[in-house]
């Protein structure tokens, strides 16, 4: 097979796995679930380092290490129920997939296009942070001797979201919104964990968790995607 057919197979792979997964959310079968989370991050990987645009740039390698400890935060989070300590373990695993992606959004980066960015900026940094303290303000009492991991994970979070929407203007706008899209989904699925774990739970919570979670994944990997084969047609214009 060629890489480009790889690439649409694990697509196409990715997407049924999502279904079964998302269904699996509504009839609670743990089995189905134990069978198809940890094969999400691994397909979105191979349908992204086996598009004919991404070659082995430091753009693979941090996608690469976003995507494999957001797997490994996956299976960490899989086995809270049945072993000790693996929450905190898990946050970590994402507080480390958050740093790829803040150098990630920092990498992908080519040209600014725009000159007027710093009003629609500056608003949204504003209320990123306000969602953030926000969510701490509201968690504070319910997690005791997690105070600090979640304030650190919440933290590195919003700043993965800024440096998402610090891409505006300096990309295709097409790859800035799937990827800032994707970060803001990513922020809700942790919300929602958040609230749901340590204040109320919430009616389908599993679901809604799991549908924001692979949306923001798989938006971050079609953005970052669309930036590369922007970055190359670029390339190919300015040598002919």
């Amino acid at each position: 097979m060629s890489r480009s057919q790889v690439s649409l197979f694990s697509l196409f792979l990715f997407y049924f796995v999502s279904v079964v997964n998302l269904v699996e959310q509504i009839i609670q079968t743990t089995w189905l679930d134990m069978a198809t989370k940890p094969l999400l991050m691994p397909l979105l990987l191979i349908y992204f380092l086996s598009s004919p645009e991404i070659n082995n740039s430091k753009l693979s390698r941090l996608m690469t290490g976003g995507l494999v400890f957001s797997w490994l935060g996956d299976v960490l989070l899989m086995l809270q129920a049945k072993l000790d300590g693996m929450f905190v373990f898990g946050l970590a695993a994402f507080l480390l997939a958050h740093i790829f992606y803040i150098f990630l959004y920092r990498s992908a980066r080519y040209v600014e296009q725009q000159s007027e960015n710093r009003s629609f900026i500056n608003t949204r940094v504003v209320f990123l942070i306000f969602i953030g303290a926000v969510l701490l303000y509201m968690l504070h009492p319910f997690l005791g001797e997690l105070q600090v991991p979640v304030a650190l994970y919440t933290v590195v979070i919003i700043t993965m979201g800024i440096y998402a929407l610090f891409r505006r203007g300096w990309t295709i706008e097409k790859s800035f919104v799937m990827v800032y899209s994707g970060a803001l989904l990513f922020i809700m699925s942790d919300a929602v964990i958040a609230i749901n774990k340590f204040m109320n739970p919430i009616v389908q919570a599993r679901l809604l968790i799991m549908a924001t979670y692979i949306a923001a994944q798989f938006l971050i990997v079609k953005g970052i995607r669309a930036h590369a084969i922007a970055e190359l047609e670029t390339e190919r214009g300015t040598r002919s």
